[in-house]
């Protein structure tokens, strides 16, 4: 038989209900032997969930087979709740509603049970004693509200352990629909982070689907021949699509000294008709110029002396410069989710932004600095759409048309396994509800754990074997049974 040890955070107003009902409902047998570890934080700073169960692990791992990191306001509500050994890291809660100790008994109707997000590995989490050595247990890094369970997730991936692997090739996003003529949107520069956002190294991205392929204009010189999809005007930077069909990133330079402008185009064939994400990406520091497409790096190029500056110039969507006749370059077809970013941001994290988005299904940024602008096509008032960022640049558009349709793409996501028990958090409904909105909010701990995260992506998480299990460091302050074979564990940490 297996040994199983439960760990969870001391939790003062719930460790009496939850350990009485969890022993009513879990049954004990010839297949489960389980023991309850409440660890108990001293220390004046918030909760650190991960270390907690980190210290709890490396005090039970030689008389234990398997863990479930639990949390102690969640208890198992029906009999698909199954604690049962497994060789791979598994979520225990399929579903999960608020409830109040007394009615479980009352409920009935799972349908209505939801997770607060797909990737939530949080709980109640079946990890084998070999697999958590693998993965040197949880990080020790996240203070407070969130993240340390996403970081166990991102651990399994990285280690090669199981976990569902699932194909998205139809996620939905808004998008606005040009018409070639005099669709556009404007974008003002009227306060300095944008206004000043392209004079050093930035990053500008964008989903696109273009009508056909612009046609050949005898009027102009061919490289003006071209869906310009976002940008900056003047001597014009930014992305477009061109007659021949070639998508296409352009900058301006000027040389120290001399005062020269030269112009770094890097290009690479896009058939029409067909959804993209593109990305280009100005690096100052080694002075190079990078263009993306969905996802992946399509060309590369070096530059001498400084990015042009803007002087406050305004950007624009689906158009190159509406004021001037022969740069126009009115774009046909459909644009999606337009960011742009006053730095360079890396390949890491820019696939992020092409599988889950700029901002993703938790209503968090996928990348670790956050961007200047965000214009989502959602929302917007009167002949307005909003910058969702945060940052207030509101855009005015011209006769573009907007609609909610599916962009394909072939994406990959790494989802938990999970087995299909119903848990019910306790809490009243509200605040229940009011922690659903603190975990998608700009709360200071939140944040601080967000960059911790995104920190981590951008280093690729190289610091798994120094910050875990075996870099935990704690004190003992008090340990004493509970309810007979149980166990509540000051630490000092």
């Amino acid at each position: 038989m297996k040994r199983l040890a439960i760990i969870l955070p001391y939790n003062e107003q719930h460790i009496e209900n939850f350990t009485e009902h969890f022993r009513a409902t879990v049954q004990e047998g010839d297949d489960l032997y389980y023991k309850l570890i409440f660890m108990k934080q001293k220390s004046n700073r918030p909760l650190n969930k991960g270390k907690l169960f980190n210290i709890g692990y490396m005090l039970h791992k030689d008389k234990f087979d398997y863990f479930c990191f639990h949390d102690s306001d969640l208890i198992p509500i029906s009999d698909e709740c199954d604690y049962s050994y497994t060789e791979k890291p598994i979520s225990l809660v399929g579903m999960r509603h608020p409830i109040t100790f007394g009615e479980q008994e009352n409920i009935e109707d799972f349908d209505d049970y939801t997770l607060p997000y797909d990737e939530y590995f949080g709980g109640a989490t079946l990890i084998s004693k070999e697999n958590f050595e693998i993965l040197n247990g949880y990080s020790n890094e996240y203070w407070g509200v969130g993240y340390e369970d996403y970081d166990l997730l991102l651990r399994c991936v990285l280690m090669g352990l199981p976990i569902r692997k699932e194909i998205e090739t139809e996620p939905s996003k808004s998008y606005g629909t040009f018409n070639g003529m005099n669709s556009y949107i404007r974008i003002p520069s009227d306060n300095a982070k944008i206004k000043n956002s392209t004079n050093k190294g930035f990053t500008m991205s964008a989903w696109f689907r273009t009508k056909g392929e612009p046609p050949y204009n005898t009027e102009v010189d061919t490289n003006r021949c071209e869906y310009f999809i976002f940008g900056r005007p003047g001597y014009h930077m930014g992305l477009s699509y061109t007659h021949g069909g070639f998508l296409k990133g352009v900058i301006w330079v000027r040389g120290i000294g001399n005062g020269e402008r030269e112009a770094k185009v890097i290009t690479f064939p896009v058939r029409s008709d067909e959804w993209h994400h593109t990305a280009l990406v100005v690096d100052d520091m080694k002075q190079e110029v990078i263009l993306y497409m969905d996802g992946e790096e399509v060309g590369r190029e070096s530059y001498d002396g400084e990015l042009i500056p803007y002087h406050g110039k305004p950007f624009y969507i689906g158009v190159g410069d509406p004021n001037l006749s022969l740069w126009r370059n009115f774009y046909k077809g459909q644009i999606a989710e337009v960011g742009l970013w006053s730095n360079a941001l890396n390949s890491a994290e820019l696939n992020q932004v092409f599988v889950k988005g700029i901002i993703d299904s938790r209503g968090e940024y996928t990348t670790a600095t956050l961007p200047v602008g965000v214009w989502d096509f959602k929302g917007g008032y009167d002949d307005n759409t909003f910058d969702v960022s945060g940052s207030g640049n509101h855009a005015k558009f011209y006769n573009v048309e907007f609609a909610n349709k599916s962009l394909k793409t072939n994406t990959e996501r790494y989802l938990p396994y999970r087995r299909n028990g119903a848990y019910g958090y306790l809490s009243t409904r509200n605040e229940y509800l009011n922690l659903e909105q603190l975990l998608r909010s700009e709360h200071p701990e939140i944040i601080t754990n967000r960059n911790t995260f995104n920190k981590k992506i951008k280093n690729q998480m190289k610091d798994i074997d120094k910050d875990g299990v075996s870099s935990t460091k704690f004190r003992i302050v008090n340990r004493q049974d509970y309810h007979g074979k149980h166990e509540i564990i000051e630490v000092v940490i």
